[in-house]
């Protein structure tokens, strides 16, 4: 099983545009890395994140 840690850099990319907190729901998906970090404000004092994701991960049923 690989770990975040075992992922270079180069394995994210970056999904375009910025996010509140709360749209991460609607952006993440279940078996991906992520990577989150810190964007800046928005007028309005809302805190902006970036988002960088993995290649999904194999399914670990495909794998047996």
């Amino acid at each position: 099983m690989n770990s975040t840690a075992d992922l270079s850099p180069e394995d994210f990319r970056r999904l375009p545009g910025l996010y509140r907190r709360w749209e991460l729901t609607e952006v993440c998906e279940p078996n991906r890395n992520y990577q989150i970090e810190d964007a800046g404000t928005h007028v309005d004092g809302t805190p902006l994140l970036a988002i960088y994701v993995s290649e999904p991960a194999p399914d670990a049923r495909q794998a047996a």
